[in-house]
């Protein structure tokens, strides 16, 4: 993937002034780390946005200031608490030849065979942290869970195929997704076993669960988020 380059400048809109800097189309960035000063910067929200669903968390960018240029990461992003707007973006100065940490999310693909007849498929986890050089972090890894064909099956970290020159950090050992069985499907079975006539089909359900709860929207003050988030700057 090609190097992301933002272009910004020295920011001096500061306090109460940044409310008016922001619904102008301008966003505040900060620019720190080893390797150079703190920088208080801004940077056009459009191409802002634009970049960050690009790199994410995990690909590194380029903040180019006039003449100068500095490798960052993003390390936080801050929205709006109820519209979500872009309100401030942290972006971690790092070295092109040196390793870093980072969370990579993990997309799940394909049908579990496995959770099917009173099972039901647990996503454990939907990130794992990973060790490599800055160009070389996966934006993402995918878990084909169509290999998860047995009432038992079990993917664990330790199981991720990982591009060369990445390291995990998550333990081997986690859970990633299970096959569980639902509680009481098992003893219902082998009572349903135990009574049938001997030759009769005993009828078994092939319903899948599927885990998919909505988390609920947090709610707040538009107003005085945003009137808190700007005095903050």
């Amino acid at each position: 993937m090609e190097e992301a380059i933002v272009e910004a400048e020295n920011r001096v809109a500061l306090g109460k002034k940044v409310g008016a800097l922001r619904r102008s189309g301008i966003t505040p960035i900060h620019v720190y780390g080893k390797g150079g000063e703190s920088l208080s910067l801004q940077a056009d929200t459009y191409n802002l946005i634009k970049t960050l669903g690009i790199v994410g968390h995990t690909s590194p960018l380029t903040v180019r200031v006039g003449n100068d240029e500095h490798f960052v990461m993003v390390q936080g992003i801050q929205r709006h608490p109820v519209t979500e707007r872009l309100l401030h973006v942290d972006l971690l100065r790092i070295s092109r030849t040196e390793k870093v940490h980072a969370s990579v999310p993990l997309h799940f693909q394909g049908e579990s065979l496995g959770a099917r007849g009173g099972a039901h498929l647990s996503e454990d986890l939907h990130e794992v942290e990973v060790e490599a050089l800055p160009s070389e972090i996966p934006h993402d890894l995918i878990v084909d869970i169509s290999v998860m064909d047995s009432p038992d099956s079990v993917i664990r970290a330790g199981d991720l195929s990982l591009p060369a020159g990445v390291t995990l950090v998550t333990d081997p050992d986690s859970f990633i997704a299970r096959v569980i069985q639902r509680r009481g499907a098992t003893a219902a079975t082998s009572a349903e076993e135990a009574t049938a006539p001997s030759g009769e089909e005993i009828a078994v359900s092939t319903n899948t669960v599927s885990d998919t709860t909505e988390p609920e929207s947090s709610e707040g003050s538009s107003e005085e988020a945003e009137v808190s988030t700007e005095e903050a700057d």
